[in-house]
């Protein structure tokens, strides 16, 4: 139903608060869309964020609007698909993904630098050591009240602030902290120039070696460079603080000790490792609402979940996508697009936010030896092409972004 165009006010103005992936790409569609947007972003200007991880090809369709998904792809690497190994290095199954665009694995700095550059290219105001302290509503009027002390004022507020998110504080006091969901994400990038001595289809796919219990994952990287991933439980919190900051030497060495007789090339990969990054898992399975009034949450803010869920990044890039084209729709008020955003993307948010978690607590059950035979030879040859259809169709995209596609 089209509201009353002479009740609508136009937002010219909206607060974005994240300056990671999810702010900045929602910057990019609001300005497209006619509404000035300022980021503000917490933490200090820097490239040294950790890690890597994989653009899914719903997120690079999100990219290519943008005109930065050739740049991703010559700054990373393609994976076409997943292989699964036990851990004496038979394989148990392989899923293939359709759709004409592979995913991407990437170094996170070198997607930060092109979303970066692509806010500047289109004069998007980026504010950093920005951290937001409290939010005042007053009619149509939005204020971010600053620790700096400084304010900013909009037509709107967008939460893009990640998984520890400040404006869901706000919006909601009693879910402020995310789930711990008792788990640690550990792996590392290994030495420029180091190759494993794999297969070379491994080289275009991401591959998981599972054990009687635990898993561990490998891919090639940005520039060539390897890396690999493990999602480790810990039994309190002073463990995970151990872990957390452990040297990276006893780590390595607890490591080894977990996947002791595991196939190659786990022990090769954790022995080159040179840059380690180690994550505290948090998710945030269900909210009452991601939105009130003029305020609204997206990204990691409204849904986070584990990487076990292979799509944290991609789903934000499809918010902030869906978002920008309804607050575009001039018959739509800000709350009435809000509230239709959250319609369209609770439901296949939560389900991938589901399906992370349960794919962590999986791999924490123990197989024995009829467990192991049964996986092996019965179950993964037949799920593993069925997990290649269901990522098909979630790499297809959220068809509540065809049916709002601009003309």
């Amino acid at each position: 139903m089209v509201e009353d165009m002479d009740t609508i006010s136009t937002p010219r103005r909206a607060i974005v608060i994240g300056g990671g992936i999810a702010g900045p790409a929602t910057a990019l569609f609001l300005a497209r869309a006619g509404i000035e947007p300022v980021v503000l972003e917490a933490h200090a200007l820097a490239d040294d964020a950790g890690g890597a991880f994989q653009i899914a090809p719903n997120g690079m369709r999100v990219l290519g609007e943008l005109g930065i998904a050739d740049d991703l792809e010559r700054a990373g690497h393609p994976s076409r698909g997943f292989l699964f190994k036990n851990h004496q290095g038979e394989v148990i199954g392989q899923a293939h993904t359709g759709g004409a665009r592979p995913g991407v694995n990437v170094l996170r700095p070198n997607l930060h630098r092109l979303m970066r550059a692509a806010t500047y290219r289109d004069g998007i105001a980026v504010h950093y050591g920005k951290r937001l302290q409290d939010i005042t509503v007053d009619g149509d009027r939005v204020v971010a009240h600053l620790h700096d002390g400084t304010t900013e004022i909009g037509d709107l507020l967008i939460g893009a602030d990640g998984v520890h998110s400040h404006v869901r504080a706000w919006l909601h006091p009693t879910h402020a902290r995310p789930r711990d969901t008792r788990m640690i994400s550990l792996g590392a990038l290994c030495e420029l120039g180091f190759t494993p001595d794999v297969p070379r289809e491994e080289h275009d796919t991401v591959t998981f070696i599972a054990g009687p219990r635990y898993q561990f994952g490998y891919s090639k990287m940005s520039g060539g460079q390897w890396g690999w991933w493990c999602h480790v439980p810990f039994a309190d919190d002073a463990e995970r603080s151990a872990v957390l900051t452990m040297p990276s030497a006893e780590l390595a060495s607890r490591l080894r000790e977990r996947y002791r007789g595991w196939c190659s090339p786990t022990a090769q990969l954790i022995a080159r490792s040179a840059a380690w990054v180690r994550t505290a898992i948090h998710d945030v399975p269900r909210l009452p609402s991601w939105h009130r009034g003029r305020v609204v949450l997206m990204g990691d803010a409204a849904h986070a979940m584990s990487p076990a869920g292979g799509l944290g990044a991609s789903l934000a890039l499809e918010d902030a996508m869906l978002l920008g084209r309804l607050l575009g729709d001039r018959t739509r008020s800000v709350e009435a697009s809000f509230a239709r955003f959250e319609a369209l993307r609770r439901r296949r948010a939560e389900a991938m936010v589901t399906r992370g978690y349960d794919n962590d607590q999986r791999t924490l059950k123990e197989l024995g030896t009829v467990g192991l035979w049964m996986r092996d030879h019965v179950l993964m040859p037949i799920m593993a092409p069925l997990i290649g259809k269901a990522l098909t169709r979630v790499y297809a995209g959220d068809p509540a972004l065809a049916a709002t596609q601009a003309a």
